[in-house]
């Protein structure tokens, strides 16, 4: 009982650390639901990532190098040189986890 009460500690660990990067990096423009209703969200028109089509290469590569508006303006900063390599790999987890399921065959 005692392993599996260590076991349930340390995933329920592991997930609070998950979203915690998310939520210190990213929630502040998508939200803590990643619907990117927030103020800076809408100002920045934040896409809202439960409609995200991004490959899982393309959007690592978007954590990693931000986005620019057709005038070259940030309208998401690049993380590469604030996050490390597992820290991007937790946001674009938690930034995926906010799309729907497939539905079940």
């Amino acid at each position: 009982m005692l392993r599996f009460s260590l076991f349930a500690f340390t995933v329920a660990a592991c997930a609070a650390n998950e979203n915690e990067v998310f939520e210190n990096n990213c929630a502040a423009c998508h939200g803590t639901d990643g619907r990117a209703r927030t103020p800076q969200g809408r100002k920045l028109k934040a896409r809202d990532l439960k409609e995200s089509l991004l490959t899982d290469d393309e959007l690592l590569r978007r954590i990693r190098e931000g986005s620019r508006n057709p005038k070259g303006n940030w309208l998401m900063p690049a993380f590469a040189e604030t996050l490390t390599e597992a820290e991007i790999q937790s946001a674009a987890r938690t930034a995926k986890s906010f799309r729907p399921r497939p539905p079940a065959p």
